[in-house]
């Protein structure tokens, strides 16, 4: 219910002003504008901020726990698929991966051949 014109000085104020008492150092200050105007950038480029906010998120715990795993598998990245729940887990992530752009593909072919097309193939 708060009007956008004060919400959003607001919003910056305490930003900047929890970011410098944290270290008491203004380079802080300058990389949280860097970072802002890059994710601004990508908002008008259209990027999904969900994935993005979740890889930044988790990307150093999954970075600990796969060097984590490395050094138990002395270096081996055979545990990745000897194990079945790993393989299906890996299984599952190339098929989320892969899916889209196949299914893209197949979707631009039914739309050139036309509808004449998918008609015939029903029939025969």
């Amino acid at each position: 219910t708060i009007p956008r014109p004060i919400l959003i000085p607001l919003i910056l104020f305490f930003s900047i002003t929890g970011v410098y008492l944290v270290s008491f150092n203004t380079f802080d200050i300058h990389m949280m504008v860097v970072i802002t105007v890059i994710a601004l950038l990508l908002k008008l480029l259209e990027f999904p901020m969900a994935p993005m906010l979740l890889g930044y998120i988790l990307g150093g715990l999954m970075e600990i726990n796969l060097s984590r795993a490395l050094v138990i598998s002395d270096g081996s990245f055979a545990f990745l698929w000897e194990r079945p729940l790993t393989l299906g887990i890996m299984i599952a992530a190339i098929l989320m991966l892969c899916l889209p752009p196949i299914l893209e593909r197949l979707n631009k072919r039914k739309a050139v051949r036309g509808p004449e097309a998918a008609i015939n193939e029903g029939e025969g």
